[in-house]
Order: C-alpha cells, then sequence, then structure tokens
C-alpha cells in the first residue's frame, strides 16, 4: 500500500514531493528501494520533505534536518553540524535528538 501511494505521487513528476513516515511499517528489503527511490528524487533536483522517526534514515537521506519537540524545531542544521553541536565525538542523530528533546535523561532513569 505504501509502494502503490508514493507512485501515485510520483505520477506527475512532481518538482517538491511531502513523504510522511514512507518506510513506516515496510519490511527492510522495501524500506531500502523506498530510501534508494528518495535518494534517486534527490539527486535529479526533487526537494523532498520527509518526516521520519528513524534517526539513521534522517542522517542518510537528509542535507538539513530539523528536531522538533512538543511541536516546536529545536534545532536546524545539516546532520553533521548537529551531531558535532553536541559534542559527542562519535554522536549519532538519534544522540542529537534525545540530547536535544531532554529524553537522554529519562533514557537513563529508565535503565537505572
Amino acid at each position: 500500500k505504501q509502494r502503490l501511494l508514493i507512485a501515485r505521487a510520483l505520477l506527475h513528476r512532481p518538482r517538491v514531493l511531502f513523504l510522511d513516515e514512507p518506510t513506516r511499517g515496510l519490511d527492510p528489503g522495501v524500506a531500502r528501494d523506498i530510501r534508494a527511490l528518495v535518494a534517486c528524487l534527490k539527486e535529479e533536483g526533487v526537494t523532498v520533505f520527509l518526516t521520519t522517526h528513524y534517526m539513521e534514515e534522517a542522517d542518510r537521506l537528509c542535507d538539513r534536518v530539523a528536531i522538533i519537540n512538543n511541536g516546536r524545531i529545536v534545532a536546524l542544521d545539516t546532520p553533521a553540524k548537529l551531531k558535532q553541536n553536541i559534542g559527542k565525538a562519535d554522536a549519532s542523530l538519534e544522540d542529537v535528538f534525545l540530547t536535544l528533546t531532554g529524553r537522554e535523561l529519562a533514557a537513563r532513569s529508565v535503565l537505572s
């Protein structure tokens, strides 16, 4: 169903495409195909707005990332700069999200 929705969105060869959680609930093979499609569209000059909770996906596909917490943008930059700004040498985009939303501390207390 998700692939059909994306195919319909591409029929008119849009210059701007909005994709809301395009790989949510998909098996790994189909999700990989959709990520490859997004990368190809990007190379063709299509502007893709992608919402995702999968930080690795955002890191791999996006030129710029906005971190949203409680409906507000708390950070907007390239993935590399976002990771650099939190001061951890081996930071992931997930680390950035958890640090900026204050959830890093909550995760630690649950594990304690």
